[in-house]
């Protein structure tokens, strides 16, 4: 799905330069808890990609961690050449035969299955209590409080 992207956020001012007190000071434990809610993500999106090769649902990838100016960018993503008009749908040809499918095609457009949108909006949801257990727990662990 390149060329689409999708912004989180999830702290206010305080949690924001806290974290970035951690990733200064602690980078390998902050890179962790951005893989894992990454990975979260993947997680949530294979879930709902359809299933009828299983090659579209076996694409999903978490990238490498990137810093660009303040912001680090980690990408979930795939790479299969339709994964975007599975998500977004697509317009087709009425009349089409498909060998794939063995018919001709009958609906103009096909909607999307909006499954990256919607894993987004269930991880944007629960990733503030997320990302406050996290800081907490980080805290205690290294005797910050």
């Amino acid at each position: 799905m390149a060329g689409t992207e999708y912004r989180m956020d999830g702290l206010d001012e305080w949690e924001q330069a806290l974290a970035r007190a951690v990733e200064e000071q602690y980078p390998e434990e902050f890179r962790k808890m951005v893989i894992q809610v990454a990975t979260e993500l993947q997680g949530k999106v294979k879930e709902k990609t359809p299933k009828k090769t299983g090659r579209l649902k076996n694409a999903w990838m978490v990238g490498d961690i990137r810093k660009r100016g303040d912001d680090y960018i980690i990408e979930v993503y795939n790479n299969v050449e339709y994964a975007e008009a599975v998500e977004w749908g697509h317009r087709q040809k009425v009349g089409q035969y498909v060998p794939a499918i063995g018919k001709r095609l009958k609906a103009e457009t096909v909607k999307g299955v909006h499954m990256m949108e919607l894993s987004l909006q269930e991880l944007q949801a629960v990733l503030p209590g997320y990302l406050r257990e996290w800081l907490n727990q980080f805290l205690n662990t290294h005797d910050l409080v």
